[in-house]
């Protein structure tokens, strides 16, 4: 920090790495200070620097300080950030504008966690370029993909192949069904643990009782548990601005659970307005203390751009640490970048060495990824045994995509014996949970008779389920069949 003369309607400024000393004054030359614009503000009664010209001025702000001492954003009476964002400006004096370190990731910084192996040596350093896995963005659309075409190809009449979801899944989808960015929530659905033995109502509410009492002693676990209660509606009435009281008296004790979970209210707009800013700077909180759930969430926010400007640089910094500790879904990321060659090197056989650690947490995604890569012999032999194996793990847990795919195998015997009864099974599993492959694949079957009788309205039931889902596919079978009926 300097003391400078300068007119009362700028402010000094000096871009100051994440990683300097706030003590070391060598970078503080004329040259490397900026003034930018001061508005008196009648909301605060300050003259004011706005958050929005410090960012066009300098790339990856993290805060504003002067000397050690953050510079906040400014609240009102209600004590809520004001908007548009601004901080006090600090006549005099030359604020330190934090931004993150931009040197390289280095390889061998994101393989800290990897167990030891080989690396692909065929593959080559991308960013945002297409892999051979397949040219589909990193959702859960599925690619329609004829296992078996080769077959047909001298066979006119052969009954057509099941369609399975040959593509690599992102743990989720960049946007969900109706076209809105994901929320928390859909990044974390992979990562809970199996339910416990349901609880009678009386062992319910005991659980509330004891943990209402440990909360009022001030223990921040209970706290924490008891806003968890309320978010959910498990055993009490849901209530999100509860939940939020419960997490802040946890949060003033510092507890960065009670951090992330703040922070996760405000991604999701629950019982809040949904502030994607305010959800980082919660995150942050917690992140900083080195809490995983939280460093994977900045990742999140960076690798969808919500909030902030889209940045798999950062993303990966935020994923590498969270996976570092163990975090799954942070390793499924990694594992999805390096297949992807997202701002790290392309390859297979590190993808695999991430899906592998997710997948020994029982991460459904990263127990598919690794199924699919046995399956296309990405990094690995091609191994249908090998896959049908995994798909089978994600399937039990409920994982439509893999059941999908459990299904195909079956219907083809792919890795194990041919079983129609099988295949109808999974389709029928993943179907129910709304997934368009498998309702097309219902359709197939019961138009061609492979496992049940032939249906002609069963198979447009089933057609029609996957059209209402967007499946141009089922759409052109339906004008096919009516086509079929008013030539009949």
């Amino acid at each position: 920090m300097t003391v400078q003369e300068i007119s009362p309607s700028l402010q000094a400024v000096r871009r100051v790495n994440e990683s300097d000393n706030e003590n070391d004054q060598s970078s503080s030359t004329e040259s490397a200070i900026i003034h930018l614009a001061v508005h008196p503000d009648l909301t605060s009664g300050k003259d004011v620097i706005l958050w929005d010209d410090i960012k066009a001025t300098f790339d990856d702000v993290i805060h504003v300080r002067s000397g050690t001492v953050v510079q906040t954003f400014l609240k009102g009476s209600d004590f809520k950030i004001l908007n548009p964002l601004r901080i006090a400006a600090v006549p005099e004096v030359t604020l330190d504008v934090v931004v993150r370190n931009k040197a390289e990731l280095s390889l061998e910084s994101l393989q800290t966690a990897l167990p030891k192996g080989e690396v692909d040596e065929n593959t080559s350093t991308t960013s945002d370029t297409a892999v051979t896995v397949s040219g589909r963005s990193p959702t859960y659309g599925l690619e329609n993909v004829a296992m078996e075409a080769s077959k047909n190809n001298d066979n006119p009449d052969a009954k057509p192949p099941s369609r399975g979801p040959h593509t690599l899944l992102d743990d989720i989808s960049p946007t969900t069904s109706n076209g809105t960015p994901p929320t928390s929530q859909d990044a974390e659905l992979k990562t809970q643990p199996p339910r416990a033995p349901q609880e009678t109502a009386s062992d319910a509410a005991k659980n509330v009782a004891r943990t209402m009492m440990n909360a009022r002693l001030g223990d921040n676990k209970a706290l924490v548990a008891l806003g968890d209660m309320y978010r959910d509606g498990l055993g009490v009435r849901q209530d999100y601005k509860a939940a939020m009281a419960q997490y802040k008296k946890a949060s003033d004790q510092g507890y960065a659970e009670a951090q992330c979970n703040i922070g996760l209210l405000h991604h999701d707009g629950q019982g809040v307005t949904k502030d994607f800013h305010e959800a980082m700077r919660w995150y942050t909180k917690a992140a900083n203390q080195g809490y995983a759930r939280a460093q994977h969430f900045i990742g999140h926010l960076y690798h969808y751009g919500q909030g902030c400007k889209r940045s798999y640089y950062d993303a990966t910094i935020y994923y590498v640490k969270a996976a570092n500790q163990g975090f799954a879904l942070s390793q499924c990321r990694m594992g999805y970048f390096h297949q992807k060659g997202w701002h790290v090197k392309q390859s297979h056989s590190l993808a695999m060495k991430w899906y592998l650690k997710a997948s020994d947490q029982e991460h459904a995604d990263a127990q598919y990824n690794v199924g699919y890569l046995y399956h296309q012999g990405f990094g690995v032999a091609q191994d249908h045994s090998q896959a049908m194996d995994w798909y089978l793990k994600a399937a039990k847990k409920g994982h439509a995509v893999a059941q999908t795919s459990a299904g195909v195998m079956y219907q083809h015997g792919q890795g194990v014996p041919q079983d129609d009864a099988l295949a109808l099974d999974w389709y029928r599993k993943a179907a129910a949970q709304g997934n368009a492959n498998a309702q097309f694949n219902l359709g197939l079957t019961y138009e061609y008779g492979m496992g049940v009788p032939l249906n002609r309205e069963k198979a447009v039931e089933w057609y029609q389920k996957a059209a209402d889902r967007g499946d141009v596919d089922a759409k052109e079978k339906l004008e096919e069949l009516k086509q079929q009926g008013d030539s009949a």
